[in-house]
């Protein structure tokens, strides 16, 4: 394999690296690096090979720490982690990270568009990213960008849907190649505001495991509900929101979610020594309020998988997802959340009716505080 020069684009379909790998069709690309499908060349199943964009391949710091979090990677062999096989550098030096190619959806699929998951089917994905997250933990891995589109619905051999973690490690190579509060050329941003933790708004390197859990209590308050915790109209107004407003109460956007709003409220505490200490704690408090006792862990498919695509990892946690961002699943549990809110009307009518301000309100407020923010922000990374 021969890399191009730094900022020109590379065709590697037909690449083989390291004579082990050959590179077929691509998958994706991200801020940090290109996914290929590839087959080994001494035969076997396909893989999934994420190999750094070009603009990075001079920066020592940045090429490093990809293949450090690569190895780091290879240790995480768990259910609920995507399997990293080997990280390595081709022939001219350029690095790469091999992992098992995956077929289903990402969560995104589901929730994209104020999509819903019903409790049954949100309770067991929930479940499985926290089992992932303590085998991360417990190996010294914080994820620090857990997010939708970082967790992928595969099925096992009896058919059910399994929650795999992707793209452990990606947010510390990021941090070399530019940090938060920069953008690097890409475009990248370490973390994503939506689901980053207080803490780590304020210092992205002040960061343990409870940022993960907190990310996801995040992600399963937008399963159950259908809506962003901290939904505003730019990146700099939801970092804002995350330390400033609270979400708004799960029994309030659906009654139904009372048994578990104490659960998400504790979850989503802006001071991490209120919230659960490990994902052990919470996966137990969970299933002590999961409602009907334990629920079925598969969840029914969406349109995208019904077509037979195949999905694969692709850099930033981002994935092949299908083109449709709403996901209607035939299922009568299903709640597919679009205009109107669950009592029919439309949800802005019913927000007025409780004295919730409009989105415009909202957003002009949250606007105001972002002056006050990004200087607190940055006087403390000056400290």
């Amino acid at each position: 394999m021969t890399a191009t020069h730094p900022g020109t684009s590379r065709a590697l379909s037909g690449a083989v690296l390291s004579r082990r790998w050959r590179l077929a069709q691509k998958l994706g690309e991200g801020g940090m690096g290109e996914v290929y499908a590839a087959e080994p060349t001494g035969g076997g199943p396909r893989v999934a090979v994420k190999v750094l964009r070009t603009e990075f391949l001079l920066e020592p710091e940045v090429l490093q720490r990809f293949l450090e979090e690569g190895r780091t990677c290879v240790r995480l062999v768990h259910p609920n982690i995507v399997r990293v096989l080997e990280s390595a550098q081709a022939e001219d030096g350029s690095p790469y990270i091999v992992m098992e190619l995956l077929e289903g959806v990402p969560l995104a699929a589901y929730t994209a568009n104020g999509g819903r998951v019903p409790v049954a089917q949100a309770v067991p994905i929930m479940q499985g990213i926290l089992a992932g997250l303590a085998a991360a933990h417990a190996s010294g891995i914080v994820h620090r960008d857990l997010k939708p589109e970082n967790v992928f619905l595969t099925r096992d051999a009896e058919g059910t849907f399994v929650a795999k973690l992707l793209d452990f490690g990606v947010a510390k190579v990021m941090d070399a190649a530019g940090g938060m509060g920069n953008r690097t050329r890409t475009g990248a941003l370490l973390g994503t505001p939506a689901y980053m933790s207080p803490e780590q708004v304020r210092n992205a390197k002040d960061v343990d495991p409870r940022a993960d859990l907190w990310s996801a209590g995040v992600l399963f308050y937008e399963m159950l509900t259908g809506r962003t915790a901290f939904d505003a109209p730019t990146e700099f107004a939801r970092l804002a929101a995350v330390l400033t407003v609270e979400p708004e109460p799960a029994e309030v956007v659906d009654p139904r979610l009372a048994p578990l709003a104490p659960f998400l409220a504790r979850s989503l505490k802006k001071n991490r020594d209120e919230r659960f200490a490990t994902a052990l704690d919470m996966a137990r408090a969970l299933a002590a309020v999961a409602p009907g006792g334990k629920p079925r862990a598969s969840v029914p498919s969406p349109p995208a998988e019904r077509g037979s695509t195949t999905l694969a990892p692709r850099s930033r946690g981002t994935l092949a997802s299908p083109a449709a961002a709403r996901v209607v699943d035939p299922l009568p549990q299903v709640v597919v959340v679009g205009p109107r809110g669950s009592s029919g009307e439309p949800f802005d009518r019913a927000a007025q009716r409780r004295g919730v301000a409009p989105a415009a309100v909202v957003a002009l407020v949250v606007g105001a505080l972002v002056v006050g923010f990004l200087l607190g922000w940055s006087l403390a990374r000056m400290g």
